[in-house]
Protein backbone atom coordinates (compact mmCIF):
# COMPACT_ATOMS: atom_id res chain seq x y z
CA UNK A 1 0.00 0.00 0.00
CA UNK A 2 1.74 3.32 -1.40
CA UNK A 3 1.93 6.70 0.85
CA UNK A 4 -1.03 8.06 -1.28
CA UNK A 5 -3.80 5.44 -0.64
CA UNK A 6 -2.45 5.72 2.89
CA UNK A 7 -3.63 9.42 3.35
CA UNK A 8 -6.62 8.95 1.20
CA UNK A 9 -8.08 6.07 3.76
CA UNK A 10 -7.00 7.93 7.15
CA UNK A 11 -8.53 11.30 6.22
CA UNK A 12 -11.44 12.35 8.33
CA UNK A 13 -13.55 13.65 5.03
CA UNK A 14 -13.34 9.92 3.83
CA UNK A 15 -15.75 7.46 5.02
CA UNK A 16 -14.91 3.63 4.23
CA UNK A 17 -17.89 1.26 4.38
CA UNK A 18 -17.28 -2.65 3.61
CA UNK A 19 -20.79 -4.32 2.70
CA UNK A 20 -21.73 -8.23 1.98
CA UNK A 21 -23.86 -10.78 1.86
CA UNK A 22 -25.08 -13.57 3.85
CA UNK A 23 -25.11 -16.01 1.01
CA UNK A 24 -22.44 -18.64 2.39
CA UNK A 25 -19.33 -17.76 3.71
CA UNK A 26 -17.29 -16.77 0.46
CA UNK A 27 -18.33 -12.90 0.30
CA UNK A 28 -17.64 -12.69 4.46
CA UNK A 29 -14.25 -14.02 3.69
CA UNK A 30 -13.00 -11.23 0.96
CA UNK A 31 -14.60 -8.68 3.14
CA UNK A 32 -12.65 -10.09 5.88
CA UNK A 33 -9.41 -9.90 3.16
CA UNK A 34 -9.94 -6.42 2.72
CA UNK A 35 -10.74 -5.53 5.80
CA UNK A 36 -7.27 -7.53 7.52
CA UNK A 37 -5.22 -5.36 4.88
CA UNK A 38 -5.80 -2.12 6.36
CA UNK A 39 -3.54 0.15 8.50
CA UNK A 40 -4.70 -0.28 12.17
CA UNK A 41 -6.23 3.95 12.33
CA UNK A 42 -8.70 3.15 9.76
CA UNK A 43 -12.10 2.08 11.10
CA UNK A 44 -14.36 0.71 8.56
CA UNK A 45 -18.41 0.12 9.09
CA UNK A 46 -18.93 -2.98 8.04
CA UNK A 47 -22.40 -3.42 6.65
CA UNK A 48 -23.99 -6.79 5.91
CA UNK A 49 -27.44 -6.84 3.75
CA UNK A 50 -30.38 -7.22 5.09
CA UNK A 51 -32.17 -9.18 2.69
CA UNK A 52 -32.81 -13.05 3.93
CA UNK A 53 -34.02 -14.09 0.38
CA UNK A 54 -30.34 -13.91 -0.70
CA UNK A 55 -29.36 -16.53 2.03
CA UNK A 56 -32.37 -18.46 1.62
CA UNK A 57 -31.67 -18.84 -2.16
CA UNK A 58 -28.19 -20.07 -1.61
CA UNK A 59 -29.25 -22.84 0.74
CA UNK A 60 -32.45 -23.68 -1.98
CA UNK A 61 -29.71 -24.22 -4.98
CA UNK A 62 -26.76 -25.90 -2.84
CA UNK A 63 -28.92 -28.58 -1.59
CA UNK A 64 -31.87 -29.47 -3.74
CA UNK A 65 -30.64 -30.76 -7.28
CA UNK A 66 -33.63 -29.52 -9.02
CA UNK A 67 -33.85 -25.92 -7.22
CA UNK A 68 -29.56 -25.91 -8.61
CA UNK A 69 -30.20 -26.83 -11.75
CA UNK A 70 -33.65 -24.62 -12.42
CA UNK A 71 -30.92 -21.77 -11.05
CA UNK A 72 -27.86 -22.56 -13.13
CA UNK A 73 -30.47 -22.35 -16.32
CA UNK A 74 -31.94 -19.27 -15.37
CA UNK A 75 -28.23 -18.25 -15.04
CA UNK A 76 -26.57 -19.11 -18.38
CA UNK A 77 -29.39 -20.43 -20.64
CA UNK A 78 -31.96 -19.04 -23.27
CA UNK A 79 -33.60 -16.59 -20.73
CA UNK A 80 -30.79 -15.71 -18.97
CA UNK A 81 -30.83 -12.10 -19.85
CA UNK A 82 -34.56 -11.79 -19.03
CA UNK A 83 -34.26 -13.21 -15.54
CA UNK A 84 -31.20 -11.12 -14.85
CA UNK A 85 -33.28 -8.03 -15.78
CA UNK A 86 -36.18 -9.07 -13.36
CA UNK A 87 -33.95 -9.90 -10.55
CA UNK A 88 -32.01 -6.59 -10.69
CA UNK A 89 -35.14 -4.42 -11.22
CA UNK A 90 -36.18 -6.11 -7.88
CA UNK A 91 -32.62 -5.27 -5.96
CA UNK A 92 -33.67 -1.36 -6.94
CA UNK A 93 -36.60 -1.37 -6.37
CA UNK A 94 -36.36 -2.50 -2.41
CA UNK A 95 -34.06 0.46 -1.35
CA UNK A 96 -35.66 1.98 1.85
CA UNK A 97 -33.31 0.11 4.08
CA UNK A 98 -30.15 1.38 2.56
CA UNK A 99 -31.28 4.70 2.16
CA UNK A 100 -31.94 4.95 5.66
CA UNK A 101 -28.68 3.35 6.89
CA UNK A 102 -26.26 5.17 4.80
CA UNK A 103 -28.27 8.79 5.88
CA UNK A 104 -28.16 7.20 9.62
CA UNK A 105 -24.15 7.02 9.44
CA UNK A 106 -23.26 10.16 7.77
CA UNK A 107 -25.78 12.02 10.51
CA UNK A 108 -24.12 10.35 13.41
CA UNK A 109 -20.60 11.63 12.12
CA UNK A 110 -19.59 15.26 14.02
CA UNK A 111 -17.97 16.19 10.84
CA UNK A 112 -20.00 14.91 7.73
CA UNK A 113 -17.62 12.86 5.50
CA UNK A 114 -17.21 14.75 2.00
CA UNK A 115 -16.59 11.64 0.18
CA UNK A 116 -18.05 7.83 1.14
CA UNK A 117 -15.90 5.10 -0.61
CA UNK A 118 -18.53 1.58 0.14
CA UNK A 119 -16.87 -1.92 -1.39
CA UNK A 120 -19.48 -4.14 -1.81
CA UNK A 121 -18.45 -7.68 -2.21
CA UNK A 122 -22.19 -8.56 -3.22
CA UNK A 123 -24.06 -7.10 -6.05
CA UNK A 124 -27.33 -7.55 -3.88
CA UNK A 125 -26.15 -4.01 -1.61
CA UNK A 126 -24.40 -2.79 -4.56
CA UNK A 127 -27.83 -2.81 -6.81
CA UNK A 128 -29.47 -1.36 -3.78
CA UNK A 129 -27.23 1.37 -3.71
CA UNK A 130 -26.30 2.55 -6.88
CA UNK A 131 -30.07 3.04 -7.21
CA UNK A 132 -29.91 5.67 -4.76
CA UNK A 133 -26.88 7.15 -5.10
CA UNK A 134 -27.67 9.99 -6.70
CA UNK A 135 -30.19 11.04 -4.35
CA UNK A 136 -27.89 10.45 -1.21
CA UNK A 137 -25.56 12.44 -2.79
CA UNK A 138 -27.71 15.24 -3.50
CA UNK A 139 -29.52 15.14 -0.37
CA UNK A 140 -26.13 14.50 1.77
CA UNK A 141 -23.83 16.87 -0.08
CA UNK A 142 -21.01 14.05 -0.09
CA UNK A 143 -19.29 12.22 -3.16
CA UNK A 144 -20.24 8.12 -2.71
CA UNK A 145 -18.20 6.32 -4.68
CA UNK A 146 -19.33 2.39 -5.56
CA UNK A 147 -16.61 -0.36 -5.99
CA UNK A 148 -18.17 -3.89 -6.83
CA UNK A 149 -15.89 -6.84 -5.97
CA UNK A 150 -16.56 -9.63 -8.49
CA UNK A 151 -15.79 -12.92 -5.97
CA UNK A 152 -15.55 -15.32 -8.38
CA UNK A 153 -13.61 -15.81 -11.44
CA UNK A 154 -16.65 -16.00 -13.06
CA UNK A 155 -19.04 -13.59 -15.64
CA UNK A 156 -22.84 -13.64 -14.67
CA UNK A 157 -25.04 -10.99 -15.61
CA UNK A 158 -26.12 -9.94 -12.28
CA UNK A 159 -22.71 -8.33 -11.13
CA UNK A 160 -22.88 -5.90 -13.68
CA UNK A 161 -23.59 -3.13 -11.47
CA UNK A 162 -25.27 -0.04 -12.96
CA UNK A 163 -23.75 2.89 -11.92
CA UNK A 164 -20.40 1.70 -9.94
CA UNK A 165 -17.97 3.61 -9.77
CA UNK A 166 -15.45 0.61 -10.25
CA UNK A 167 -15.75 -3.72 -11.16
CA UNK A 168 -12.35 -5.56 -9.87
CA UNK A 169 -12.92 -8.76 -11.48
CA UNK A 170 -9.75 -11.46 -11.16
CA UNK A 171 -8.90 -12.37 -14.83
CA UNK A 172 -8.48 -10.52 -18.00
CA UNK A 173 -10.88 -13.48 -19.73
CA UNK A 174 -13.58 -12.01 -17.14
CA UNK A 175 -12.89 -8.62 -17.60
CA UNK A 176 -13.54 -9.07 -21.49
CA UNK A 177 -16.52 -10.91 -21.11
CA UNK A 178 -18.71 -8.06 -18.59
CA UNK A 179 -16.88 -5.09 -20.90
CA UNK A 180 -18.71 -6.62 -23.95
CA UNK A 181 -22.15 -7.29 -22.07
CA UNK A 182 -21.64 -3.76 -20.63
CA UNK A 183 -21.75 -2.46 -24.49
CA UNK A 184 -24.50 -4.31 -24.93
CA UNK A 185 -26.50 -2.55 -22.33
CA UNK A 186 -25.22 0.88 -23.76
CA UNK A 187 -23.19 1.26 -20.18
CA UNK A 188 -20.07 2.03 -19.43
CA UNK A 189 -18.73 1.16 -16.09
CA UNK A 190 -15.16 0.83 -15.34
CA UNK A 191 -13.91 -2.41 -14.87
CA UNK A 192 -10.28 -3.64 -13.69
CA UNK A 193 -8.12 -6.64 -13.38
CA UNK A 194 -6.95 -7.19 -9.44
CA UNK A 195 -5.07 -9.88 -8.01
CA UNK A 196 -7.65 -11.71 -6.09
CA UNK A 197 -7.67 -10.58 -2.54
CA UNK A 198 -6.57 -12.96 0.14
CA UNK A 199 -6.14 -12.28 3.87
CA UNK A 200 -2.68 -11.06 4.81
CA UNK A 201 -3.04 -13.46 7.91
CA UNK A 202 -2.83 -16.27 5.53
CA UNK A 203 0.06 -14.89 3.96
CA UNK A 204 2.76 -15.14 7.03
CA UNK A 205 5.78 -16.99 6.04
CA UNK A 206 6.12 -20.57 8.12
CA UNK A 207 9.31 -21.06 9.79
CA UNK A 208 11.79 -23.62 8.98
CA UNK A 209 10.49 -25.75 12.03
CA UNK A 210 6.76 -25.94 10.59
CA UNK A 211 7.62 -26.58 7.18
CA UNK A 212 9.26 -29.16 7.92
CA UNK A 213 5.92 -30.66 9.44
CA UNK A 214 3.81 -29.50 6.72
CA UNK A 215 6.63 -31.72 4.44
CA UNK A 216 6.24 -34.66 6.64
CA UNK A 217 2.64 -34.93 6.89
CA UNK A 218 2.56 -35.56 3.63
CA UNK A 219 5.53 -37.92 3.47
CA UNK A 220 4.17 -40.99 3.16
CA UNK A 221 7.03 -42.82 5.32
CA UNK A 222 6.44 -40.29 7.73
CA UNK A 223 4.44 -41.01 11.45
CA UNK A 224 3.31 -37.32 11.45
CA UNK A 225 -0.11 -36.29 11.85
CA UNK A 226 -1.76 -35.49 8.70
CA UNK A 227 -3.67 -32.19 9.45
CA UNK A 228 -7.18 -31.54 7.40
CA UNK A 229 -9.38 -28.61 6.93
CA UNK A 230 -13.26 -28.62 6.12
CA UNK A 231 -14.46 -25.53 6.21
CA UNK A 232 -18.76 -26.05 6.22
CA UNK A 233 -20.61 -22.82 5.67
CA UNK A 234 -24.08 -22.20 7.88
CA UNK A 235 -25.94 -23.83 4.75
CA UNK A 236 -24.58 -27.17 5.55
CA UNK A 237 -23.41 -27.57 1.70
CA UNK A 238 -21.56 -31.18 1.86
CA UNK A 239 -21.83 -32.37 5.13
CA UNK A 240 -22.66 -35.91 4.38
CA UNK A 241 -19.94 -36.30 1.92
CA UNK A 242 -17.79 -34.22 4.31
CA UNK A 243 -18.94 -37.38 7.21
CA UNK A 244 -18.21 -40.51 4.70
CA UNK A 245 -15.00 -38.67 3.80
CA UNK A 246 -13.96 -38.89 6.69
CA UNK A 247 -15.01 -41.80 8.47
CA UNK A 248 -13.54 -43.60 5.08
CA UNK A 249 -9.96 -41.64 5.33
CA UNK A 250 -9.47 -42.74 9.26
CA UNK A 251 -10.26 -45.88 8.48
CA UNK A 252 -7.48 -45.64 6.07
CA UNK A 253 -5.23 -44.15 8.15
CA UNK A 254 -5.02 -42.92 12.06
CA UNK A 255 -2.49 -40.49 10.69
CA UNK A 256 -5.53 -37.96 9.63
CA UNK A 257 -6.85 -35.73 11.57
CA UNK A 258 -9.55 -32.94 10.80
CA UNK A 259 -10.79 -29.83 11.47
CA UNK A 260 -14.04 -28.81 11.23
CA UNK A 261 -14.89 -25.08 10.94
CA UNK A 262 -18.45 -23.87 11.10
CA UNK A 263 -21.19 -21.85 11.79
CA UNK A 264 -23.74 -23.70 14.27
CA UNK A 265 -26.64 -23.27 12.54
CA UNK A 266 -30.17 -25.26 12.53
CA UNK A 267 -28.89 -27.01 9.04
CA UNK A 268 -25.16 -27.85 11.08
CA UNK A 269 -26.75 -28.82 14.35
CA UNK A 270 -26.68 -33.05 13.26
CA UNK A 271 -23.66 -33.22 11.96
CA UNK A 272 -21.99 -31.46 14.94
CA UNK A 273 -23.14 -33.32 16.88
CA UNK A 274 -22.13 -36.49 15.43
CA UNK A 275 -18.82 -35.14 15.59
CA UNK A 276 -18.23 -33.54 18.74
CA UNK A 277 -16.53 -36.82 20.38
CA UNK A 278 -14.41 -37.82 18.05
CA UNK A 279 -10.48 -37.58 19.11
CA UNK A 280 -9.27 -37.24 15.82
CA UNK A 281 -11.62 -34.70 14.89
CA UNK A 282 -11.24 -30.90 16.29
CA UNK A 283 -14.42 -29.32 15.51
CA UNK A 284 -14.29 -24.83 15.60
CA UNK A 285 -17.78 -23.49 15.68
CA UNK A 286 -18.92 -20.06 15.80
CA UNK A 287 -22.29 -18.56 16.18
CA UNK A 288 -21.94 -15.86 13.38
CA UNK A 289 -20.50 -15.85 9.86
CA UNK A 290 -17.57 -13.56 11.22
CA UNK A 291 -16.72 -15.43 14.35
CA UNK A 292 -16.26 -18.20 11.58
CA UNK A 293 -14.00 -16.63 9.03
CA UNK A 294 -11.95 -15.42 12.49
CA UNK A 295 -12.13 -19.00 13.84
CA UNK A 296 -10.52 -20.15 10.63
CA UNK A 297 -7.96 -17.73 10.58
CA UNK A 298 -7.17 -18.61 14.62
CA UNK A 299 -6.76 -22.85 13.37
CA UNK A 300 -4.02 -21.68 10.31
CA UNK A 301 -2.25 -19.67 13.04
CA UNK A 302 -2.16 -22.43 15.66
CA UNK A 303 -2.08 -25.29 13.52
CA UNK A 304 0.31 -26.27 10.44
CA UNK A 305 -2.67 -27.69 8.15
CA UNK A 306 -1.60 -29.39 4.83
CA UNK A 307 -4.36 -30.70 3.52
CA UNK A 308 -8.23 -28.55 2.84
CA UNK A 309 -10.91 -30.19 1.53
CA UNK A 310 -13.44 -27.52 -0.01
CA UNK A 311 -15.72 -26.61 -2.37
CA UNK A 312 -14.36 -24.61 -5.22
CA UNK A 313 -15.74 -21.22 -4.00
CA UNK A 314 -13.38 -18.02 -3.25
CA UNK A 315 -11.37 -20.87 -1.28
CA UNK A 316 -9.69 -21.68 -4.65
CA UNK A 317 -8.07 -18.80 -5.28
CA UNK A 318 -5.77 -19.89 -2.63
CA UNK A 319 -3.99 -21.49 -4.80
CA UNK A 320 -2.23 -18.34 -5.16
CA UNK A 321 -0.66 -18.42 -1.68
CA UNK A 322 3.20 -20.65 -2.16
CA UNK A 323 2.80 -23.70 0.18
CA UNK A 324 5.79 -21.28 2.28
CA UNK A 325 3.02 -19.75 3.84
CA UNK A 326 0.58 -20.23 6.68
CA UNK A 327 -2.68 -20.15 3.93
CA UNK A 328 -0.59 -22.60 1.72
CA UNK A 329 -2.29 -25.48 2.06
CA UNK A 330 -2.93 -28.17 -0.89
CA UNK A 331 -6.33 -28.11 -1.64
CA UNK A 332 -8.57 -30.89 -2.64
CA UNK A 333 -11.77 -29.65 -4.46
CA UNK A 334 -15.22 -31.51 -4.07
CA UNK A 335 -18.08 -31.25 -6.47
CA UNK A 336 -18.89 -27.83 -7.73
CA UNK A 337 -21.89 -26.33 -7.40
CA UNK A 338 -23.06 -23.22 -9.46
CA UNK A 339 -21.81 -21.67 -12.65
CA UNK A 340 -19.07 -19.60 -10.62
CA UNK A 341 -17.34 -22.96 -9.42
CA UNK A 342 -16.58 -24.38 -12.41
CA UNK A 343 -15.58 -20.89 -13.67
CA UNK A 344 -12.90 -20.86 -10.57
CA UNK A 345 -11.98 -24.56 -11.42
CA UNK A 346 -11.73 -23.31 -15.26
CA UNK A 347 -9.69 -20.26 -13.81
CA UNK A 348 -7.32 -22.72 -11.86
CA UNK A 349 -6.35 -25.12 -15.03
CA UNK A 350 -5.80 -22.21 -17.16
CA UNK A 351 -2.94 -21.36 -14.38
CA UNK A 352 -1.77 -24.42 -14.01
CA UNK A 353 -2.76 -24.80 -10.52
CA UNK A 354 -4.98 -27.66 -11.19
CA UNK A 355 -4.37 -30.63 -13.38
CA UNK A 356 -6.41 -30.23 -16.74
CA UNK A 357 -9.53 -32.78 -16.99
CA UNK A 358 -8.01 -34.80 -19.11
CA UNK A 359 -5.20 -35.39 -16.54
CA UNK A 360 -7.86 -35.58 -13.79
CA UNK A 361 -9.83 -38.42 -15.12
CA UNK A 362 -6.15 -40.52 -15.63
CA UNK A 363 -5.51 -39.52 -11.95
CA UNK A 364 -8.27 -40.73 -10.65
CA UNK A 365 -8.71 -43.79 -13.00
CA UNK A 366 -5.45 -44.43 -11.84
CA UNK A 367 -6.36 -44.47 -8.24
CA UNK A 368 -9.24 -46.63 -9.01
CA UNK A 369 -7.08 -49.73 -9.99
CA UNK A 370 -5.14 -49.00 -6.67
CA UNK A 371 -1.67 -49.28 -8.64
CA UNK A 372 1.74 -47.79 -8.02
CA UNK A 373 3.87 -45.35 -10.32
CA UNK A 374 5.60 -47.01 -12.48
CA UNK A 375 9.66 -44.98 -13.18
CA UNK A 376 8.58 -42.90 -16.51
CA UNK A 377 4.88 -41.98 -14.61
CA UNK A 378 6.55 -40.88 -11.93
CA UNK A 379 9.03 -38.53 -13.47
CA UNK A 380 5.95 -37.48 -15.69
CA UNK A 381 4.04 -36.91 -13.04
CA UNK A 382 6.11 -35.02 -10.47
CA UNK A 383 7.10 -32.84 -13.66
CA UNK A 384 3.71 -31.70 -13.97
CA UNK A 385 2.50 -31.49 -10.04
CA UNK A 386 5.44 -29.04 -9.41
CA UNK A 387 2.72 -25.91 -10.58
CA UNK A 388 -0.44 -27.83 -8.96
CA UNK A 389 -1.80 -26.59 -5.81
CA UNK A 390 -5.10 -28.59 -5.88
CA UNK A 391 -7.09 -31.29 -7.52
CA UNK A 392 -10.38 -32.29 -8.03
CA UNK A 393 -12.04 -34.89 -6.32
CA UNK A 394 -14.64 -37.62 -7.77
CA UNK A 395 -17.78 -37.01 -6.31
CA UNK A 396 -18.50 -40.04 -4.24
CA UNK A 397 -17.16 -39.56 -0.92
CA UNK A 398 -15.62 -43.05 -0.71
CA UNK A 399 -13.86 -42.67 -4.04
CA UNK A 400 -12.41 -39.35 -3.10
CA UNK A 401 -11.33 -40.78 -0.05
CA UNK A 402 -10.02 -43.88 -2.79
CA UNK A 403 -8.03 -40.96 -4.45
CA UNK A 404 -6.86 -38.71 -1.14
CA UNK A 405 -5.02 -41.69 -0.06
CA UNK A 406 -3.82 -42.56 -3.33
CA UNK A 407 -2.19 -39.24 -4.17
CA UNK A 408 -0.41 -39.56 -1.01
CA UNK A 409 0.96 -43.05 -1.06
CA UNK A 410 2.03 -42.24 -4.94
CA UNK A 411 4.35 -38.90 -2.79
CA UNK A 412 2.00 -36.63 -5.15
CA UNK A 413 0.82 -34.74 -2.23
CA UNK A 414 4.50 -34.49 -0.85
CA UNK A 415 5.62 -32.71 -4.28
CA UNK A 416 3.18 -30.90 -4.82
CA UNK A 417 3.97 -28.92 -1.14
CA UNK A 418 7.96 -29.17 -1.68
CA UNK A 419 7.93 -27.78 -5.22
CA UNK A 420 5.57 -24.67 -4.43
CA UNK A 421 7.19 -22.88 -2.06
CA UNK A 422 7.47 -19.74 -3.70
CA UNK A 423 5.42 -19.70 -7.03
CA UNK A 424 4.32 -17.03 -8.84
CA UNK A 425 1.56 -17.07 -10.85
CA UNK A 426 1.34 -15.01 -14.40
CA UNK A 427 -1.96 -14.46 -16.52
CA UNK A 428 -2.31 -14.14 -20.60
CA UNK A 429 -0.83 -10.77 -20.28
CA UNK A 430 2.24 -11.99 -18.01
CA UNK A 431 0.53 -10.32 -14.83
CA UNK A 432 1.70 -11.09 -11.27
CA UNK A 433 -1.29 -12.79 -10.05
CA UNK A 434 -0.44 -13.13 -6.98
CA UNK A 435 -0.76 -12.99 -2.81
CA UNK A 436 -0.45 -9.35 -2.22
CA UNK A 437 -3.90 -8.55 -3.97
CA UNK A 438 -5.12 -7.11 -0.92
CA UNK A 439 -2.49 -3.92 -0.85
CA UNK A 440 -3.02 -3.71 -4.69
CA UNK A 441 -6.59 -3.39 -4.29
CA UNK A 442 -6.38 -0.69 -2.22
CA UNK A 443 -4.28 1.41 -4.34
CA UNK A 444 -6.67 0.42 -7.07
CA UNK A 445 -9.72 1.74 -5.37
CA UNK A 446 -8.38 5.16 -3.72
CA UNK A 447 -7.23 5.96 -7.37
CA UNK A 448 -10.97 6.15 -8.35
Amino acid sequence: MNQKTLVQLTSRDTMLILSYAPAGLGHLRVTDALYDGLPKSVNPVVMGSHDKSIQILHRLTSIHPIARGIFEWLQSGPLARQANRLYRWQLRLNTGVVHEEISRLIDARFDPPKKILVVSTHFGLAHKLAAVKEKLQKEKSVKIILVVVVTDDTFQHIWYVDGADLIVVPSNFIKRKYAAYGRTLGKCARIEVNPYPINPMQMKKLGAARMAQRKNQLNPRSKESIQVSLPVSGAAVGTLYFSHLMYALHKKSKRFHFHVVSKDAPFTKDFLFLWKNRSWVNLHVGKKDREVVDLYDKLLDENVISLEVTKPSEQAFKALIPTSMRGGVILLFSEPVGKQEFDNLNFLQHHGLTPSREVTQELWAMAEHGGGLDDALRRRFFREARFWRGIRLPWRSQKSADFIWWLHQSGILAWMVSANVAQQVVDERSRILGPNGVAEFWDLVTAV
